[in-house]
Parts: C-alpha cells; structure tokens; sequence
C-alpha cells in the first residue's frame, strides 16, 4: 500500500513538472510572437525613468560614526530591563534616541539659517517632523558603533546637520546619566524584595486552586479538550440536529395534509417523503425488499466507479480498445437495470390511488415526527445538565490558568531583577555611559538620490514585468488554436493534415488546382498525406462530405484538390457540389451556367440517367465533376429530399471515392442535412481566423445529431504575412452572405425553382 501511493504521488509531481515545463515553453514562444509590446513597454519604462532622473530633486547624504560604550567594559551588559521585556539590548535604545524630538529640537539650535534648506518656507513647528524623516540610525553589526545619516539637498547642510545632531546627543546622555547608578541599585533591591512577597504569596493560592479544581492538566493552549465539555457539545450538536429533522417532518406533514385535503395528486411527495423518513423504509411500504434496496444502491456506486474508469481508459486507450467496449457494456446494462427498477418503482407508485398513498404516507411521517420529538427531549435534558457542569468547570479553570499565568510572571519579574542588579557595575556619581565620533562627516560630492543605477533596474525590470504580464493577458484573451495539438486534445477529433498557404492562380477550372498543375511542390504533399489519412482512419468513407465552421476557411480549395489526388491514385473520383447557395465548386470548375445537382432533384425523370446527363468530365482522368445547377431557393428542403439519396446511392455504384462540397456548419444547416445520409465529416479550419468556441460548436453540433466526424484538416498555415508562433496564417477570406443576398445576386446564374 505504501509503495502504490508513493508511486502515485511520484506521477502526479512529473506530471505537473511536465505540465510547468510545456507551460513556461508555451509562454516562452508568447513572448517571442508579442516580443514587440515587451520591447515597447520597456521602451515606455526608459522613456519614464529618464523623465524622473532628469526632473527628480538632488539629494546629498552625509555620514558620522559614532561610538558608544560604558565606563566600565568589563561590567557593560548588552541588555537592561523593563515590565514590557525584561531583557533586550541597549544598543537598540542608543540608536533610537538619534531620532528622538528631544535630541533634533536640541540640533535646531545648534544650526544657523543657511543650514535649513529642506524647511525653508515651512511652519516652525513642522521642521523637527522633517528633520527626523531625513535623519537616520544604524547599528554597524556585530560592534558598538552608530552611523548617523542625513540627507539634504544641500551637501554643506547635510554635514551641519549631522554635527548638530551628534552634539545634542551627546549633551543629552551626559545630562541623563550622571549620577544615576546608585539610585538604580536601591531602587531595583527594593523592588525586589516587593516581588519575593508577592511571589510566594501568589503560589500558595495556586496550591490551594489546584486543590480545589482536581486539576486534569487540559486548559487553554491544550489541543485536548475536557470530557465535560466534549459532552457539552456532542449533546448540542446531537439536538440541533434533530430539532433540524423535527422541523423538516412538520413542513412535509403539513404539506402532505395540505395536498389531500385538496385532493391533489400525492405522488410528487413521495420524494420528499423519501427524503425525511427514509428511501429504505419508503421503499419497504411499497413492497420492495431490503435486498432490492441494497441491490439498487449499490448498482449506483459500481456505475459511477465505471464511468470514471471508462474516462480515464479513453484518454489512454482509445474507443475501439477491448477494455473501453467491455466497459462500455458494463454501465450500460447497469443503466437498464437502474432505469428499469425506477420504473418498477414508478410502476407501483402508479398503481396506488390517493386514498391508499394519502394514509401510508402520513403515517410513515407522523411515527417518524414522534420518534424525532422523543430524541430531541432527550437530547435537550442530558444538554441542559452537562451545560451546567461545563459552565462551572469553565470558571474553576479559568481562575486556575490566571493564578498560573501570574506566578510565572512573578517569576519572571525575579529573575530579571537579580540579573540586572547583577549586572549593574558602575561607580555612584560616574557617568554610566561615553560616546566618542570616530568618523566626521564630509561634504559629498554626487547625489545619492536619484540613483542612476537604481532607475535603470527599476526601468529595466518594470517594463518587463509589465510587457510580460501584458502578453501573457493578451495570450489569455487570444480566442485561437496555438497548435494542431491543441486543436486534437479540446476537439477530440484527428489532425489528418496541413495545408500550406497555397499561391494564388487566376486560371479557371482544373488549371487553377495546384495539385494537378504542380503536383511535386511541397504544399501539394499535405494533400496525398490527407488522403492516406483518411484511407488508414477509415478505409470504407467512400462518401466523404467536406464543411468548415465558417465561411471563408478554405475548403473549396482543399476538397478540389483531394480530389486530385485521389484521382491520380487511380481511384475514380466524382466531385458533388452540394452548396446550392453559394457555389463555389461550381465556379472553380469554370462550370457555371450548366445543368446540375438542383436539377436531379427537382426533376421527375429516372435519378441515374439524369445524373449521367449532368456529370462532367475533367481534364484529369478519373476525375468527374457533378456542379450545383441552377440555384433553387429552398436549398435544405431540396437536400432532405429522397432523390439526393438515390443520386448518392448511384454514385456508390459507379465511383470508388465520393466528396461532397457543402455549405459551412455554423452557417446553415445542410452540412448536417448532407452528413446523416454520408459516410462522415471532414471540417476544414484555419486557425488564425477561426475562434475556438465556434469550432467546438460545429464539431459539437455534428456530435450531437450523432454525425461521424473523421477529422479536421489544419488550412492555410505558414503565411508570409503573419509569422506568429501559432505556425498559421492565411491570405485571403470569402464572405458568405445571406440566402437572399445570394438569391440577388446579378452575377450568379439564379433559377427560382419551386
């Protein structure tokens, strides 16, 4: 067991590694694509920094060393006492005395006019605030030295000022410590002597409390709690609950009565009857046993555990594993068998008439109304009497931690009174404490703020941060495919291919294909590769319809020039363009003007002879074209009929591959009309055009009317015009306009067929 989960976890911490690795690696490339608005940011930052360098004001610091010691060395304790904390160091309160308002207001006297710049023009009684905002202290580590610092935006100030300063404190200590030792040490022995009385006077009632309590050792700070209070709070928590389910019983009644007396109908309680007396109990009044009850339960847990397997197989195995199949029948002969016993219960609930169900019903309620009320009584008066106990234990115990918390700060206090008379070694009327300047302040010659070092890092790593945090913002708001894998994972459908950016010819009909005029250039291999794709993914598509989600993706073009190939595969191929509103096939064939798909299935004559009217031979051997025809204005209407479906039971019979061009899925709804009577879907997209959510909403449109999807097929990539880190591109788009738009359109050949 203990090796499994050690495994596990090893897994799960690769896996988010790997997860981090592709994570930064995608961000990396993020960067590179928007490396411009990085570059422009930081060209921001400098832009701002050198504003600031230029127009800040100058400030100069000035900086004295000051040393402070004790008379007598060998008797210098690092650490005096107080009731706050009675033990920490002097050094700290020596550097804070520098910036007290005592030792500035005596610096102010010592400075003459030309000393205060920085508060010219400012009250008298603000210039001790802002001296004290430019001052500072700090103890050099390890040593009993003081660096004083001020700064000015006078160099000569700056020095005046931490002279000026320097002699205040120095005044000050003089004064203060004069003579104090002895009365120290009188006073400390007298306190204590008050603190040896108190002590011991505290720890006899301690003594006595504990006595008193029965002390168990479990009060405040303890992660245990006392028994009592422990039976306070099950008693609690066990009364509420059932006082919850007595007030749930009282709704239900109340509604049940409600619905017989009014005569409605009281199967729609019998859920929530369920609910509060019990599905077993329920169950059992209907004449179901408690093995049918067990059974019904636990075919729902083994039918969640399998789908959860079956979802992890999936993503591993793939749909056609042995495993996923077995799977596969497993939940769903445990979905019958659910289906089917919720019907025998539905079945029995219908066979009961409302005189029967309205009595069972409320007398399943009542008898659990009155076993909840006797719980809760119960439960009400054993929480009565622990409360009482709990309230009292609560005082005793409080009164013993505060007698506890008051010796060991007695104790406390004791201790540090001795150390400190202990430590307290200097001579009645000496001076306790001596400082000397062992570095005098000199004037400075360059400014220490602004820092032209620190502007340039702080420009520099702000406008990173900014340009980083603004391509990772814009790459979270860019709606598009980044790869074809990502593409397969949230589509979870085959990339069968990529096609290049193909270059634009002007010749009409099969001149104008790139795989037939230039068969061996490197964007034509994508469509020999597309049709090995779709021959290893699914030999038996004969019948292959070619949409996009969109208009505008490309796959006029990628279904043409498939059908290249597969005619130079010597397969005879026949080309059907089934876009009766907007024609494009058609037009790329250079096959406009002639009789074609609209007319077979508007027509009454034979299905097969007509269609052998209509077809058109290409340049291409094996290659035979089936055009639009006449535009009709019932385009889907005219697809969903039976003829469509014998034209394409004609085609089986006489070609070995069939493509059918159609309308874009989000655009109308033929391509779904076309694909229920094919052998499946190919959907063009071209990434840099497409928005995720309106593919996964034409491949889930084609999911839901249970529509073979066999892939999609990456278009239009690698354009010169945009070299983003996607790897897609495209150079031009179509616009698909309404029906009615198309219907007037003065250069298309329009019939009105009805």
């Amino acid at each position: 067991m203990l090796e499994e989960t050690t495994v596990v976890h090893n897994q799960r911490v690769g896996e988010s590694a790997t997860h981090m690795v592709h994570a930064l690696m995608k961000f990396a490339l993020a960067v590179r694509y928007r490396k411009n608005v990085v570059l422009t940011s930081m060209a921001v930052a400098a832009l701002l920094g050198a504003f600031y360098f230029a127009t800040a004001t100058r400030y100069y610091a000035a900086t004295a060393e000051v040393l402070v010691r004790q008379t007598d060395p060998g008797n210098f304790s690092g650490s005096i006492t107080s009731e706050g904390a009675r033990q920490q160091s002097l050094m700290p309160t020596f550097e804070g005395l520098f910036t007290r308002t005592r030792i500035v207001e005596g610096a102010l006297k010592r400075l003459s006019p030309e000393d205060l710049v920085d508060v010219a023009g400012t009250p008298r009684e603000t210039w001790p605030k802002t001296l004290r905002k430019n001052l500072s202290a700090q103890i050099l580590h390890g040593t009993q030295y003081i660096e004083v610092t001020y700064r000015s935006q006078d160099p000569e100030a700056a020095v005046n000022v931490v002279n000026a300063v320097v002699q205040s404190y120095q005044d000050f200590l003089r004064e203060t410590h004069k003579g104090t030792a002895g009365q120290l040490i009188d006073v400390l022995t007298k306190e204590k002597v008050d603190l040896t009385g108190e002590l011991a006077e505290k720890e006899r009632e301690l003594q006595d409390a504990s006595f008193q309590v029965g002390d168990y050792g479990i009060r405040g700070g303890s992660a245990t709690v006392h028994p009592i209070v422990k039976r306070a709070i099950y008693f609690s928590d066990a009364m509420s609950e059932a006082r919850r389910q007595r007030l749930e019983l009282e709704v239900s009644l109340d509604a049940i009565r409600s619905a017989v007396h009014n005569g409605e109908d009281l199967k729609q309680h019998v859920m929530t009857v369920a609910d509060a007396v019990g599905r077993e109990m329920l169950l059992s009044s209907l004449g179901f046993s408690e093995q049918d009850t067990y059974m019904q339960a636990r075919m729902e847990q083994t039918l969640l555990e399998d789908r959860a397997q079956l979802a992890s197989m999936r993503k591993d195995l793939g749909p056609a594993h042995p495993r996923v199949e077995e799977t596969t029948n497993k939940i769903r002969q445990a979905e019958q068998y659910l289906v089917g016993y919720q019907q025998r219960v539905n079945q029995r609930l219908a066979e009961m008439q409302n005189t029967q169900l309205g009595p069972m019903l409320l007398q399943m309620v009542n008898q659990k109304l009155s076993e909840t009320w006797q719980r809760e009584r119960s439960f009400e008066q054993q929480y009565r009497q622990a409360e009482n106990q709990a309230v009292a234990l609560h005082a005793q115990t409080a009164r013993l931690g505060n007698l506890e918390h008051q010796v060991q700060r007695l104790r406390d206090m004791h201790d540090a009174m001795v150390d400190k008379i202990k430590d307290t070694g200097v001579k009645q009327g000496g001076e306790e404490v001596h400082t000397a300047v062992m570095h005098d302040p000199v004037v400075a010659k360059d400014p220490i703020s602004p820092s032209l070092a620190r502007v340039i890092m702080m420009a520099f790593f702000g406008g990173l941060a900014v340009g980083l945090t603004l391509v990772y913002v814009l790459d979270v708001l860019d709606d598009r495919f980044r790869s074809a894998e990502e593409m397969q994972a949230r589509l979870d459908v085959t990339v069968l291919a990529m096609v290049r950016q193909l270059d634009v010819n002007d010749a009409e009909g099969i001149e104008g294909l790139p795989m037939h005029v230039a068969p061996n250039s490197a964007e034509c291999e994508a469509f020999r590769t597309l049709r090995t794709a779709m021959e290893l993914a699914d030999g038996d598509a004969r019948q292959i319809v070619i949409s996009s989600a969109e208009p505008g993706d490309g796959k006029t073009t990628v279904l043409a020039n498939l059908a290249v190939a597969y005619a130079q595969s010597q397969k005879k191929t026949l080309l059907i363009d089934a876009d009766l509103r907007r024609p494009r096939l058609t037009g790329l064939m250079g096959l406009r003007g002639t009789e074609g798909l609209s007319g077979i299935i508007h027509g009454q004559d034979n299905v097969a002879e007509m269609a052998r009217a209509c077809v058109r031979n290409s340049a291409i051997p094996g290659l035979d074209v089936l055009p639009s025809g006449p535009r009709p204005s019932n385009p889907a209407e005219l697809l969903a009929n039976v003829r469509f479906s014998e034209l394409l039971a004609w085609a089986e019979s006489v070609y070995d591959q069939i493509l059918i061009d159609s309308p874009p899925a989000l655009a109308t709804s033929d391509a779904a009309v076309i694909g229920r009577l094919v052998d499946g879907i190919v959907m063009v997209v071209q990434p840099e055009k497409n928005r995720r959510r309106m593919v996964i909403r034409a491949v889930e449109s084609f999911a839901g009317l249970k529509i073979p999807l066999l892939g999609v097929v990456v278009n239009r990539i690698g354009s010169h015009r945009d070299r983003g880190y996607y790897g897609h591109g495209y150079d031009y788009t179509t616009d698909y306009g309404s029906e009615d738009a198309l219907i007037n359109d003065p250069t298309a050949d329009v019939l009105e067929i009805r």
